[in-house]
C-alpha cells in the first residue's frame, strides 16, 4: 500500500481517538498529525515518506565530500610537493567518487538517529531516545522485517506510553499504537492491492499473512 494511503489511514486513527475521548480542537489536530506520523513509522525501513522526510537528502552530504574533494586538491597542488601532494590528489579524488558508491538513503536515516539520540540523551528526554533508537535500527532491516511484526508495534507503543508521560498529551498513546497497527493491518496480503504480506511474529516464525 502507498504511503499516502497509510498517513490518511493513520489520521483517521487519530480523529477516531480524538472523537472517542472528545478532545479539544487542538488536541484533536495534535492526535491527527501524530496519527498521520505513526501509520507512517514500520516504513522506516525503506526509503519511504517518512524516512525521507526527517533526514537531509543523500546528495547533500555526496555533495558536501565532493567540494571538500575539490578544495584538497586545489590545496595539494598549491601548496605541496612530492608524496605529500600526490596523497592529497589520491585522497581528494576518494572523496569526490567513493560517497556516491557507499552512501545511501539508509546512511543518512542511521545519522538523523544518531544525532536525534545525542540531543535526547543531552536534554535528558527518554522517549525522544528511544525514538532514536527505532529509528537507527530500523535504518539496518530490510523492508517489511521487525518493524512489520508484533515485536515493532509494541516498541513504538512503549515509545508512545513515555511520549504520553512525558508531555501529557491525552490520547497519544492510543493514537500512535492504533495507527502503528493500522500500517500492519493495511499491508496484509488479504487486501487485493498486496502481494505481499507481513510476517506478524517474526523472528519467532515467519509465516506470512
Amino acid at each position: 500500500m502507498k504511503g499516502s494511503s497509510h498517513l490518511a489511514i493513520g489520521g483517521a486513527a487519530g480523529l477516531g481517538t480524538a472523537l472517542y475521548l472528545q478532545t479539544d480542537p487542538l488536541t484533536t489536530a495534535s492526535l491527527i498529525g501524530i496519527g498521520a506520523i505513526a501509520g507512517l513509522a514500520p516504513d522506516l525501513d525503506v526509503n519511504g515518506k517518512l524516512s525521507n522526510r526527517i533526514t537531509v537528502s543523500k546528495k547533500w552530504l555526496i555533495l558536501f565530500f565532493a567540494i571538500t574533494g575539490i578544495f584538497l586538491i586545489g590545496y595539494s597542488y598549491l601548496t605541496l610537493t612530492g608524496f605529500t601532494q600526490s596523497a592529497g590528489f589520491i585522497v581528494g579524488i576518494c572523496l569526490m567518487v567513493l560517497p556516491r558508491l557507499f552512501i545511501k538513503q539508509r546512511t543518512m536515516l542511521f545519522i538523523t538517529g544518531a544525532v536525534l539520540g545525542s540531543a535526547a540523551w543531552y536534554a535528558d528526554i527518554f522517549w525522544l531516545l528511544l525514538l532514536s533508537v527505532f529509528i537507527i535500527v530500523s535504518s539496518f532491516l530490510s523492508h517489511r522485517s521487525l518493524t512489520h511484526s508484533f515485536i515493532g508495534a509494541t516498541c513504538f507503543a512503549a515509545i508512545a506510553w513515555q511520549f504520553q508521560q512525558s508531555v501529557g498529551l491525552e490520547g497519544s498513546f492510543l493514537t500512535a499504537t492504533a495507527a502503528y497497527l493500522s500500517h500492519l493491518v493495511a499491508d496484509m496480503k488479504i487486501w487485493p492491492v498486496n502481494k505481499r504480506g507481513i510476517k506478524w511474529f517474526q523472528p519467532l516464525f515467519n509465516k506470512e499473512f
